[in-house]
């Protein structure tokens, strides 16, 4: 009996002794935070032991399950011995499926100590590295604005993440630097201002930034890259950012008229010179013009070509082209028939046909002065005062030659 007794005290006085060890095993941090979709992440795993003796032989074997697989590293790692009260970490390498979910993914673990084991689903956050909001359509209307007239920017931005995305803001930069300078772009926001904001945005959900912007009057007609900034939280509550821009086409659309300058033609002269004139009454300039005079019934052409090359006319001014033409039409009006070819400040292309009208004149009534033989009256006198002084100068010389002839 006293051998019982012993042995029962040396059971109660050393209880560490065969107390179970407990063993604990969690996710101390990972790297990178979040993980990514198609990349490597190494893992740290916290082992602890709470319990009151050593535990030996801590086995952590990482069990395979998606979307994470062991790269370049063991999947069985041993811990010869754990102190009680003790923890201690260990890492591991995974690669993250190129289709893995966003959100938190299950990590399987399983653990063990002498035959006793345990399996865990231990979380880890995946998300893609770059931003989960994209910009999925950008509409100017209309596509081209005039100076001084107004569109309407919608820019789509669409959710691609299986989270919610809140507190979404949208920033327009009005404004540019050009070299070390920040200039105005020729925009000013109607009706709103350049900040537009959207409290949440829900997996697969698109939505508009819709901005009212009026060209200046004296906007050039080019391309303009206005920039945005677009800001968000993301299911985590972390801060991002996205900077792009879009393209606003600011164009007048060229306004040209044509007209007869100059002519010697009349009733009378059916051959000799046309001049045209070509106005630009737009507010944009135009390139590369040419001045074809077209083939016509009416007249046939004496100049060497039909082509004139004007090149730049800039808004407001005008510029001519000559050619000289015979006409073979009885008619005192005729159409001058003229192809103009040229491109805009955005160097598209136009054609325009004018069909210019000439009026022929009778030549006798462009001075309604003149006398006999086309001369004008003033002249007819002053001719014959001058034909008279002289007829009387010489009629008073041969008298007085006379009057000596009869003295001598």
């Amino acid at each position: 009996m006293i051998w019982i007794v012993g042995l029962m005290l040396i059971f109660i006085l050393t209880p560490s002794v065969l107390a179970d060890a407990g063993i604990s095993v969690s996710i101390s941090k990972y790297d990178p935070y979040p993980a990514t979709p198609g990349q490597t992440v190494k893992v740290w795993l916290l082992v602890q032991n709470t319990g009151d003796v050593d535990a030996k032989d801590v086995k952590i074997e990482i069990l395979p399950q998606a979307p994470f697989t062991i790269y370049n590293d063991d999947s069985i790692k041993t811990l010869s011995i754990l102190g009680a009260q003790k923890d201690y970490l260990i890492d591991f390498n995974f690669k993250v499926d190129d289709n893995a979910v966003e959100g938190y993914n299950n990590l399987k673990v399983k653990y063990s100590t002498g035959t006793s084991s345990t399996e865990t689903d231990l979380q880890v956050y995946v998300q893609a590295k770059d931003s989960t909001l994209t910009i999925d359509n950008v509409t100017m209307n209309p596509s081209e604005i005039s100076p001084g007239s107004d569109g309407t920017l919608t820019i789509t931005v669409k959710n691609n993440a299986p989270s919610t995305m809140t507190d979404l803001s949208m920033q327009l930069q009005l404004q540019a630097i050009i070299g070390a300078t920040l200039v105005d772009l020729p925009f000013a926001p109607m009706d709103s201002g350049t900040e537009h904001r959207v409290y949440r945005l829900e997996p697969g959900q698109s939505t508009d930034f819709t901005y009212s912007l009026r060209a200046y009057p004296d906007a050039a007609s080019k391309v303009y890259k206005i920039p945005f900034t677009l800001t968000y939280y993301d299911s985590l509550g972390n801060a991002k950012n996205k900077t792009d821009y879009v393209g606003v086409v600011v164009n007048g659309v060229p306004d040209i008229s044509m007209l007869i300058d100059k002519t010697d033609l009349s009733m009378q002269q059916r051959s000799g010179s046309i001049t045209l004139k070509i106005i630009n009454k737009g507010v944009s300039d135009v390139k590369f013009l040419n001045v074809i005079l077209q083939k016509s019934n009416d007249f046939e052409s004496l100049s060497n070509t039909d082509t004139t090359y004007v090149g730049n006319l800039v808004s407001d001014d005008y510029q001519t082209a000559e050619y000289n033409i015979n006409i073979k039409s009885k008619e005192n009006t005729i159409a001058i028939p003229v192809l103009l070819q040229y491109r805009d400040a955005n160097n598209k292309y136009y054609e325009k046909n004018f069909n210019v009208e000439l009026n022929l004149v009778d030549s006798s009534k462009l001075n309604p002065k003149k006398g006999i033989g086309g001369y004008s009256w003033i002249s007819i006198i002053i001719i014959l005062l001058i034909g008279g002084g002289i007829w009387y100068y010489f009629r008073n010389r041969s008298k007085k030659n006379k009057k000596g002839q009869f003295y001598q």
